[in-house]
C-alpha cells in the first residue's frame, strides 16, 4: 500500500470516528454544544489530512510547502472563528475557507498532471477520482454553506439544506468508492522529461546506424 493510500485511509477512518461521535453528541445525548465543538474538530482535521495528501502528489515546491504548513494557520482560524461567534454554531466560514484553498490545489494539481507524459488514463488513477469526489463536495456545498451562515434557523431553509447535503455527500461517496477500487500506480503513470530525452536521443543513435 503506497504512502499517500494509506493517508486517505487514515483520513476515512478519523473522519468516520468524528462523524459517529458528533451525530451520538447531537441526536442521542442532545449535547449540541459538544456537537459543535466536534464539528469543528472535524473541519482543522479534514483539512490537515487533505492538504497533506495532496502535499504527497503535487510536484511544485512552493505548493507542497504551502500544503505542509497551512494547516497550522487554518487550525488557528477555526479556533478564533469558534471563540469569536455569538453563539455555538456550525462552522460555516471555516468550511468555506477550506473548500475554497482545496479547490485551488485540487485545479493546481490537475493542471500539472495536465502537464505530464503519461502512459494511461488519468482517469486510472485513484487520486482522480478521489479528487473529483472532492470537487462535487466542495462545489455543490460552498454556496449552501454561505446561505447557511444567515438562513440555517429557518425551517424551510433546512429541509432544502438536508436535501442538498445529503445528495452532494452521497455522490461524493460514491466517487470516493470507486477511487479507492482503482490501484495507484504511481510510479509507472508517467515518464519524465528527461527519460523521454534520453529515449530520443537513444533512438537518434540508432537511425544514424542504419
Amino acid at each position: 500500500m503506497t504512502k499517500e493510500r494509506k493517508v486517505f485511509f487514515l483520513y476515512c477512518f478519523v473522519a468516520a470516528i468524528l462523524v459517529i461521535i458528533g451525530f451520538s453528541l447531537r441526536y442521542i445525548y442532545q449535547v449540541k454544544e459538544y456537537y459543535f465543538v466536534v464539528a469543528r474538530i472535524y473541519v482543522i482535521v479534514e483539512y490537515a489530512f487533505l492538504s497533506y495528501l495532496y502535499a504527497l502528489y503535487i510536484k511544485h515546491a512552493v505548493l507542497k510547502k504551502i500544503l505542509l504548513y497551512s494547516s497550522v494557520p487554518f487550525a488557528v482560524f477555526a479556533i478564533f472563528d469558534f471563540i469569536l461567534s455569538k453563539e455555538p454554531t456550525l462552522p460555516f466560514i471555516p468550511l468555506i475557507v477550506e473548500y475554497i484553498l482545496l479547490l485551488f490545489f485540487i485545479i493546481c494539481f490537475f493542471f500539472e498532471v495536465m502537464q505530464e507524459t503519461v502512459i494511461e488514463p488519468v482517469y486510472h488513477r485513484a487520486i482522480f477520482w478521489v479528487s473529483v469526489a472532492f470537487i462535487v463536495n466542495f462545489s455543490g456545498n460552498f454556496f449552501l454553506f454561505i446561505y447557511s451562515k444567515n438562513s440555517f434557523n429557518n425551517e424551510t431553509f433546512q429541509r432544502q439544506y438536508t436535501i442538498i447535503y445529503s445528495t452532494v455527500t452521497i455522490l461524493k461517496n460514491t466517487l470516493l468508492c470507486i477511487g479507492v477500487m482503482r490501484r495507484e500506480k504511481k510510479d509507472n503513470n508517467t515518464l519524465s522529461n528527461s527519460s523521454l530525452s534520453h529515449f530520443d536521443s537513444f533512438s537518434s543513435l540508432g537511425n544514424l546506424n542504419q
